[in-house]
């Protein structure tokens, strides 16, 4: 059914259009939702950007007085919201022009006659405008339209950076889970995560949710920090892996005086690992013209944290395994454990893993298998003051050619350095309340002004899409995370874990590595 719901009284292509509403109620229409405006030779593909009512002096004037009632006639009529004086108007923003001869799609250049018909986008609208092929799966629905899918190309995705932001509690985990399945699924390439609260495992430790494994037991790896996780296999750093940058990301209350101390030990360590070189500095031996010992004493009390860090020490070589596996086409959970409330594990951790994986990638120039990176808090490693030290500005800005994709997961787009987010050729984001991070987050994109105030408003478990991966920008409701909604509209049926998989896989583990 092809609802009306008003006619064009105003129209420029840079400005937009609005519409007289003629909606019983305005409450009916919502900010994003999809709208068609049926010209004479197109049909014009717009978006909600604003629902307003006429400021009217008259309208003043009854306000508050025992008349409004009796003069202002109800909204369910046409002379109420939809009437003559009182009435709601809808800012509408073309996105797309459907030639009506050859249903070919065009940028919106012109614009509609007065009085055109704006109604509801139905699903037969919407089929015309995106695209489904062998890459492609959907994270949710149109907002606004009867149910209708919404596919992402997960190649295109996979193939820069991207970025998924938005506040905390508006359902990020449950997107990236969704992205994770659907590159999983068509195969656009394998992904590292760095799961700091255990949610991508088998089950979530939080709620019990289905992790990657669950869906792809034979593709999905699941090492943990934690000795206590038996179900995954050991992971540890050796000390000779560590570098001065590591512990700079990682330790946020080092002066710019101990950042050079540390550089100087490296620079002068020999054949000892960097921490081992650290804590075994004669006091007496100290060249105070170039370290002064108050700053060494202090490096020493820092680099004494690192203890407590069961991972750190001697053995097989993890990421050498990690690497085998990634080669293989398997993807990597790498569970915290009871790491995960501690951000210096973290930070330290990431650093390392991703600045051996850079090093490798260029080396390899371009014949390793795709990766994709998914770095959750990424304006921790990312803002300016720490970005030069850190390796992941660079792999945003260099190493698209070389496979390994960056995908930034973030509550603060606006502590990203700049550079790095002018890299990500899509955007997922979702409901954020701070001006700062909304606009950082759409920057450089055109009709932004638009987006902002859908970012603003638009509720949880809510995502505007933009980017390559998909036809136009959209606002899309993320489905539900079940295994059903998974496997019908994701991944297929899978032969996902069974209890005696687990089991079978927790006596494997405590096995693997032979320390």
């Amino acid at each position: 059914m092809k609802a009306k719901i008003g006619e064009i009284i105003s129209a420029s292509v840079s400005e937009g259009l609005e519409a007289k509403l003629e909606l019983d109620n305005p409450e009916d229409l919502r900010i994003g939702y999809p709208i068609i405006v049926e010209g004479n030779s197109y049909e014009f593909y717009c978006i909600v950007e604003d629902v307003v009512n006429k400021n009217l002096e008259i309208a003043e004037r009854l306000a508050g007085s025992a008349l409004r009632d009796s003069i202002i006639p109800s909204g369910t009529t046409h002379e109420g919201y939809g009437g003559r004086i009182f009435y709601s108007k809808a800012v509408l923003r073309p996105i797309q022009l459907i030639d009506k001869e050859t249903n070919e799609l065009s940028e919106a250049q012109t614009i509609p006659p007065y009085f055109a018909e704006a109604r509801h986008a139905t699903k037969d609208d919407v089929e015309r405008i995106y695209e489904v092929n062998k890459h492609s799966a959907p994270v949710g629905s149109i907002r606004g339209v009867e149910e209708f899918m919404v596919h992402l190309d997960f190649k295109k995705l996979t193939e820069k950076p991207f970025g998924i932001f938005g506040r905390t509690g508006m359902g990020k985990s449950i997107l990236n889970k969704l992205v994770c399945l659907g590159i999983l699924a068509k195969r656009a390439g394998s992904v590292l995560i760095f799961d700091m609260h255990s949610e991508y495992g088998i089950y979530s430790r939080g709620d019990n949710m289905e992790g990657l494994k669950y869906y792809f037991p034979e593709r999905v790896e699941v090492f943990s920090l934690d000795p206590k996780n038996t179900e995954a296999k050991p992971f540890i750093i050796n000390p000779r892996d560590i570098r001065p940058e590591d512990l700079i990301v990682s330790m946020r209350d080092l002066t710019q005086n101990m950042r050079d101390a540390i550089y100087e030990v490296d620079r002068t360590r020999g054949t000892e690992d960097l921490v081992r070189a650290i804590r075994n500095i004669d006091p007496d031996c100290v060249d105070e013209s170039k370290i002064h010992l108050s700053v060494i004493n202090a490096v020493k009390r820092r680099i004494g944290r690192l203890d407590r860090f069961s991972f750190v020490r001697g053995g097989k070589d993890t990421f050498k395994q990690m690497v085998e596996m990634i080669r293989d086409g398997r993807s990597i959970v790498l569970d915290f454990g009871d790491y995960g409330t501690d951000q210096m594990v973290y930070l330290f951790v990431a650093n390392i893993l991703a600045r051996r994986l850079f090093n490798l990638y260029v080396e390899k120039s371009g014949n390793s298998p795709r990766l994709v990176v998914f770095l959750e808090e990424a304006h921790k490693f990312l803002e300016p003051e720490i970005a030069s030290y850190t390796i992941f500005n660079r792999l945003a800005r260099e190493t698209r050619k070389f496979n390994l994709i960056l995908a930034l997961i973030d509550q603060r787009p606006s502590r990203i350095d700049d550079e790095v987010r002018s890299q990500l050729a899509n955007r997922l984001v979702m409901s954020m309340k701070e001006p700062s991070d909304i606009s950082s987050s759409l920057a450089g994109l055109q009709d932004r002004s638009m987006w902002e105030t859908i970012i603003g408003t638009i509720p949880a478990r809510t995502v505007a899409v933009m980017g390559d991966a998909i036809r136009i920008p959209t606002v899309i409701n993320i489905m539900e995370y079940t295994p059903d909604n998974v496997r019908t509209h994701i991944i297929g049926e899978t032969d996902s874990i069974s209890n005696d998989k687990i089991d079978k896989i927790a006596k494997q583990a405590t096995t693997v590595l032979d320390f």
